[in-house]
């Protein structure tokens, strides 16, 4: 009975230190990049190997301690080592599949993350791209009045300034809707400079959209669109309305004009070409893949009219 308990404790001994030499050899098959299909034979071979040598030193531990003084039965050395090799199997088999499995995340961490960069950086790229265009557009409106009205341009001048101010403090992908809000009525106040009365404003907004994320920007191209292609050309001017409602979880943009509308062969490809209309559907492409609608209906005579549908999110979710 005291030959038992003094083997099994030798046992548990010499495995926990034959534990460090497996740890090795599996180490260093795993920082040469051995083929798990290589890896995993030779593992069961030093197993095996560690389980007959941990099951000889735990005998001769036993039967010294014992006062016990007969040979080794080698084939009951072989047979009682099928024990400690199936632990040191298990050790090395646990040992593999964890860094297996370390290996996949680290790589899925580092794919997701580059595909976040890859996405900020395409954002980037539009949103600097936009920028540019508003900034040329209005200063090409500044350089038509500096002829014939100079106290207008400078009027002009001023609240672009204002709005320029405004884009250089914005660095988020998205703002709550009463910036963009109010980012709007600093623009078209540029634009009434230009067009005086022939330019009128109207909105609709629901209390319960304002402090909706969107993304930075969204409204100014559609509002420009209405202008250039709607309103410029009508003698009367006209109207712009922006209205905006929540559907559960998802919030609804429209903007309209009664203008003149866009020609039917412009209309088709209005969301690949351009600066305008068409950044705006790619920004919304890349934030929101398939989970977000925009159509445009444009009747010749009747107006434009451009609707976006885009998921709810919460503002701590909204920055990249």
């Amino acid at each position: 009975m005291r030959d038992q308990v003094y083997y099994r404790t030798a046992l548990v001994c010499t495995m926990f230190l034959a534990s460090f030499v497996l740890y090795v050899c599996c180490h260093i098959l795993w920082r040469r990049a051995t083929r798990l299909i290589s890896a995993l034979p030779i593992s069961v071979g030093v197993s095996y190997i560690l389980g007959v040598t941990c099951t000889v030193l735990s005998a001769l531990t036993a039967l010294h301690l014992a006062g016990i003084r007969v040979p080794i039965n080698w084939s009951i050395v072989v047979a009682q080592a099928f024990e400690p090799t199936i632990v040191l199997i298990a050790w090395s088999s646990l040992y593999f599949g964890i860094k297996h499995y370390v290996t996949v995340q680290e790589q899925r961490s580092r794919l997701l993350a580059s595909e976040a960069t890859a996405r900020q950086a395409q954002l980037q790229a539009l949103h600097y791209q936009l920028q540019p265009h508003f900034l040329f557009n209005t200063l090409n409106s500044v350089s038509s009045l500096i002829r014939t009205d100079p106290n207008q341009a400078r009027v002009m001048v001023v609240k672009l300034s204002k709005v320029l101010r405004r884009l250089l403090r914005q660095h988020e992908t998205f703002n709550a809707l009463r910036d963009e809000l109010s980012f709007i009525e600093d623009y078209l106040a540029i634009e009434v400079v230009r067009f005086g009365d022939k330019l009128r404003f109207q909105k609709d907004v629901a209390e319960d959209t304002l402090d909706m994320q969107v993304p930075s920007m969204l409204l100014q191209p559609l509002v420009e669109n209405c202008i250039k292609h709607g309103l410029s050309s009508k003698v009367e001017g006209g109207t712009i309305r922006i209205r905006t409602e929540r559907h559960g979880d998802r919030l609804r943009l429209l903007v309209e004009d009664d203008g003149v509308g866009i020609p039917e062969t412009e209309l088709a490809t209005l969301l690949d070409r351009g600066i305008g209309v068409s950044n705006v559907n790619e920004r919304l492409k890349v934030l929101f893949g398939n989970q977000y609608r925009m159509w445009i209906e444009s009747p010749p005579g009747n107006g434009t009219r451009i609707e976006i549908e885009v998921p709810e999110l919460q503002t701590e979710a909204a920055v990249l």
